[in-house]
């Protein structure tokens, strides 16, 4: 299949899971970790606004074949894990960055902005998989730690981000990944009404499992193989 075909398969999915009705705001991240330069523009060529990437230098390697001016309207998120020696080279680049999974993370985006007079939107990451191998802070540690974070300058916190158990997603396990996704969902609400803010975004649901998230509530969903598989 074309990845317009696979563009609209994904948007058709969006669409079932409003109940028939007009879409709700969900947006469509393409994972583009392992896409070609030809495959992406093929993938703005049927609509894709937003661009996913795990690593920052891939990504501004990337960014020098869409030239704003040409893709005026074209986003990039960071959704891999952002180690403290990439921060200065990331800010500026992302309209989002997911995976913010620590306060110290948080502070050295908020340090590098302040002194630059900039403002980045985040998302903090959740790690609901009980896998020590994986990022993320704990169900705890996060409404431990959120509520320093939402007030450090520089830093607009903007909602979760998480990634089903490996295991869950692959064995399309329905009720484990109901479960976790609506783990997340339930955090977010907590942590709104704790924080006195709206935290807008629910960043979950990948290949495997976006059915699930996007029944749980996500509001944006990172696609990577479903789009550019052969």
């Amino acid at each position: 299949m074309s990845i317009q075909q696979q563009v609209t398969q994904v948007e058709t999915i969006i669409r079932q899971m409003a109940g028939g009705q007009t879409a709700p705001a969900v947006t469509l991240v393409a994972v583009t970790k392992y896409a070609t330069i030809e495959q992406m523009k093929a993938a703005y060529a049927a609509g894709i606004r937003h661009f996913g990437e795990n690593k920052v230098q891939d990504a501004l390697d990337k960014m020098a074949s869409f030239p704003q001016a040409d893709y005026p309207d074209l986003r990039w998120h960071f959704i891999g894990h952002l180690q403290g020696n990439k921060v200065k080279k990331a800010l500026g680049h992302f309209s989002l960055i997911h995976s913010v999974d620590s306060l110290p993370l948080a502070e050295a985006i908020s340090n590098h902005n302040t002194q630059q007079g900039l403002t980045q939107a985040v998302l903090l990451q959740v790690n609901i998989s009980q896998d020590s191998t994986r990022y993320g802070f704990s169900p705890e540690e996060l409404l431990d730690n959120a509520p320093q974070i939402a007030r450090l300058p520089g830093l607009e916190l903007r909602g979760l981000m998480t990634m089903a158990p490996a295991e869950a997603s692959l064995s399309q396990n329905e009720d484990a990944l109901k479960a976790g996704f609506s783990q997340v969902a339930s955090l977010k609400t907590e942590l709104e009404s704790r924080l006195g803010i709206a935290l807008p975004e629910l960043s979950m649901g990948m290949s495997h499992d976006f059915p699930q998230a996007l029944a749980c509530g996500a509001t944006i969903i990172r696609i990577g193989n479903y789009l550019f598989k052969t």
